[in-house]
């Protein structure tokens, strides 16, 4: 994506995407409200979710105390934040893939995860050179019901004690994920909980130097009971809900994301006429059409069906129009019946704009995915503005 530091969008902007960094401070305090007696570990793995890691980084820099840190998934990531921001309080959530890794992890003193036995044989290996890596970063990975990545309850069983039991200076987190936190009504969320407990029972963990982690985003606002010494706000961090059927502002949380775009034309369609790629839409009376500047060449959801929102500011007003037709690679359609917009009006695909919101989530819904998928999907035509 094209960065910019603009506070107006570039007259040849074919869209772009207002970033409000204010927005994400907010939502990090948000975090911390929700979970007061734990620190933070703020996730900004893929591209800060698609919001650009450096700006977002360093923002989010400016809210962290003691003990607070950063979460990204490999070993390419935490080098672009330690280059941004010179900080090695950066957890790498995937752990090494190598040897190779392992090594440039431990000499860069960055926090990893260890989620399998094959990585305590490469710390092993590692160790056995002599080499003096200190202190020792380690979050151990527990699978309690998730079933990705995290070791079994056997595996832990033999590698927490050989850690405790290494003579280098370490700190060692006790660590797992929940599958189900956004829907608190399943019961598997309650069975890593205490799958977690027993884990935690099983082994004597010191509370100066040992922690505990089982909370991303869903789990810091629908589990205070695991909440625990660290938690992990991920999308919250962005404005978007993790939790199913609810949307942000709901959690007190702003958009950071506002995508935009313009009106590039408007069209007179005759009733009985059809609209687009596949003539999916029959128009059922005369009707204006708008055609807006960004598609799915830009990130905007392809299979977004008819009836899908966008907000338009027209005539100093917001009104919300529906798509109407098929998305396309550079444009899409809408029904403009009842408002008096002309070419080169701004449009809202997702956010927040004069005055008026439109959550990703709303549009996620109907798209039948997430909004962390329509933020990470955003592509390098928009230009992002950092407010």
């Amino acid at each position: 994506m094209t960065t910019t530091m603009v506070s107006t969008p570039p007259v040849d902007a074919h869209s772009w995407a207002e970033i409000d960094l204010a927005a994400v401070q907010h939502n990090f305090r948000r975090a911390r409200h929700y979970a007061p007696d734990s620190r933070l570990c703020a996730v900004i793995k893929a591209n800060a979710y698609g919001h650009g890691v450096e700006p977002i980084a360093r923002a989010l820099s400016n809210e962290l105390r003691g003990g607070d840190c950063f979460a990204v998934a490999t070993l390419a990531e935490a080098r672009r934040v330690y280059q941004t921001l010179g900080l090695r309080d950066i957890l790498i959530l995937r752990g090494p893939v190598n040897a190779a890794e392992l090594t440039e992890i431990l000499a860069t003193g960055f926090m990893w995860v260890m989620h399998s036995p094959w990585q305590a044989e490469l710390l092993k290996a590692e160790l056995a050179k002599g080499m003096v890596f200190q202190p020792l970063r380690i979050w151990v990975k527990t699978n309690t019901g998730m079933n990705r990545l995290g070791m079994s309850p056997q595996a832990f069983a033999d590698i927490w004690p050989w850690l405790k039991n290494l003579p280098q200076q370490k700190s060692l987190t006790l660590m797992s994920h929940f599958a189900t936190a956004d829907e608190p009504d399943k019961p598997l969320a309650a069975a890593q909980l205490k799958n977690f407990y027993a884990l935690a029972d099983s082994v004597t963990l010191d509370p100066q130097t040992d922690g505990m982690s089982l909370s991303a985003s869903a789990g810091i606002l629908a589990w205070p009971s695991a909440q625990f010494s660290m938690c992990r706000p991920g999308i919250m961090l962005y404005g978007a809900s993790p939790m199913v059927g609810e949307h942000g502002p709901a959690f007190g949380l702003q958009p950071v994301m506002n995508l935009k775009s313009r009106l590039v034309t408007i069209n007179e369609v005759a009733a009985g006429d059809s609209i687009g790629y596949g003539a999916t839409y029959h128009c059922q009376q005369d009707m204006r059409v708008g055609i807006i500047g960004i598609g799915y060449g830009d990130g905007y959801p392809r299979h977004a069906p008819s009836g899908t929102p966008v907000l338009i500011h027209a005539a100093g007003k917001v009104y919300e129009a529906p798509l109407a037709g098929r998305v396309s690679m550079d444009m899409l359609t809408v029904d403009l019946t009842g408002i008096p917009a002309v070419p080169g009006d701004e449009v809202l695909l997702w956010g927040q704009g004069w005055g008026s919101q439109l959550p990703a989530e709303r549009i996620a819904d109907l798209c039948q995915t997430i909004a962390y998928e329509l933020f990470c999907q955003v592509t390098s035509r928009v230009k992002f503005i950092y407010q």
